[in-house]
């Protein structure tokens, strides 16, 4: 079969860019053929759609009318929808084009019918499955009522909007979400059901590990052979809570003499020069400048070591004069991973956590404890309960969970029964979410359309 995904980009290190490239490399193995069509942020997509891109001044525009969150003075009557109906044509027509000329048998769209960032492509794709009558597969990564920008609809035609196409009831549209919690409130307010499909990972490639590509990363990032490196995977926007991971290496820098001359897991001696280093290695959202200003503010506070390694991180190699690293480079140099996420749609970077064999320090967010703790994982936890302050605009974690955390840290690092517990995570990591998972979902879906 010949199959399109869509996104509003594609390549990144952001969780659904991962997934869809999941996607890709499984349906080839499968002997189909799969195109990527993506707007213009992207690294490999096949088809550039430029209405496609959320942060393009046009589309941002017209979501900050849509939403009384944005506070923006309305539109004459009609001209919001209007201006919807032009982006929404002008992404139809394009799509249908390469449609034309590729002829596919599926279309497989990301967040496309759950996100209210960007009406007007939910809207075209409705339309043009509709007239296609192509199948589809829509993933819901995370819905707009999981946003509070965009629970409150700015007129009655942006509320019928969300109630017809965020997702369309279709029996064309295989809906999948990630989670059950959004399996419950999609049923619960759409009256559509869902098949759950989590975040998976391939437990079967080589692990990643230090090599001749990624020996140089520690100088780049300058550091010394017995720093303690301390990883925050993840993109940098406001929910995944970054400014704890750097309050929890605070508290754990406070108590490092308790590890000076010791022996970690994998090897590593702590000394009296040693450094605990907190690495950021994803991008920042343009959405988040105000949130990085905060955060660097919180960092200079905190007077902790933080890197911003967004600028050499991406998700695949890049050799030469201006070399880059993958994702999986900063994983192979950490010695412990961060994870203080206070909403996922699942939890990539977990997985990915999990994979590499690295301790995770984790924040209990909702879709964890509903889908993901009884699993069995051994891990540091943040407890699961955060409040907000109102001072730095920031979330605070209480100080006996933050030493209680570092505490338990310390003795992880340190145990002897460390590499057991991390190969005990690997192997439920493996059984619940290798690729298996969505293998054979895949295979069942495209089974049912003949291919």
């Amino acid at each position: 079969m010949k199959i399109a995904i869509v996104h509003y980009r594609a390549g990144r290190t952001d969780g659904v860019s991962l997934e869809i490239e999941k996607r890709r490399k499984l349906l080839q193995e499968l002997g189909h053929t799969v195109r990527i069509v993506s707007g213009p942020i992207h690294e490999d997509s096949d088809y550039v759609i430029d209405e496609l891109e959320f942060d393009h001044p046009e589309i941002r525009s017209i979501k900050e009318q849509c939403f009384t969150h944005f506070q923006r003075p309305p539109l004459p009557t009609g001209e919001l929808e209007t201006r919807i109906e032009d982006i929404a044509s002008r992404i139809e027509q394009s799509f249908l084009s390469y449609c034309q000329r590729e002829r596919f048998d599926l279309v497989m769209v990301h967040n496309i019918f759950s996100h209210g960032r960007h009406p007007a492509c939910a809207l075209a794709f409705a339309r043009l499955l509709n007239k296609s009558g192509l199948p589809a597969i829509a993933t819901h990564h995370d819905f707009y009522w999981e946003h509070t920008e965009y629970t409150s609809p700015s007129c009655v035609g942006i509320r019928n909007y969300l109630d017809t196409v965020v997702p369309p009831a279709s029996q064309q549209i295989t809906q999948v979400t990630i989670n059950s919690l959004a399996r419950g409130q999609l049923l619960k307010r759409r009256g559509i059901d869902s098949t759950v499909i989590g975040d998976v990972l391939d437990f079967e490639a080589d692990p990643w590990a230090k090599d001749s590509f990624n020996a140089d990363l520690p100088d780049r990032l300058g550091l010394q052979p017995d720093d303690l490196l301390v990883l925050q995977a993840t993109r940098i926007v406001r929910r995944k809570g970054i400014e704890n991971a750097a309050r929890f290496v605070k508290t754990l820098d406070a108590l490092r003499h308790e590890l000076i001359g010791k022996r970690l897991y994998n090897g590593k001696t702590i000394t009296k020069r040693s450094n605990i280093v907190l690495m950021l290695a994803g991008y920042v959202e343009e959405s988040a400048t105000g949130y990085l200003a905060q955060l660097k503010a919180e960092l200079e506070r905190l007077g902790i070591r933080a890197l911003f390694a967004g600028d050499i991180i991406g998700a695949t190699r890049i050799d030469g004069a201006r070399k880059r690293y993958s994702l999986w480079d900063a994983y192979a140099h950490a010695d412990l991973v961060t994870y203080p996420s206070l909403a996922e749609g699942w939890g990539n970077q977990f997985l990915e956590a999990v994979f590499a064999r690295r301790p995770v320090v984790l924040f209990e967010y909702p879709v964890f404890c509903a889908d993901i703790k009884s699993e069995g994982y051994r891990y540091i936890s943040l407890g699961n309960t955060a409040s907000h302050n109102i001072e730095s605009g920031l979330t605070d974690l209480s100080p006996s969970i933050l030493t209680t955390a570092a505490r338990n840290a310390i003795d992880v690092l340190t145990s002897p029964r460390t590499a057991a517990d991390l190969e005990h995570n690997f192997q439920t990591g493996r059984r619940h979410h290798g690729l298996h998972v969505l293998r054979d979902f895949l295979v069942a879906e495209i089974s049912k359309l003949g291919g």
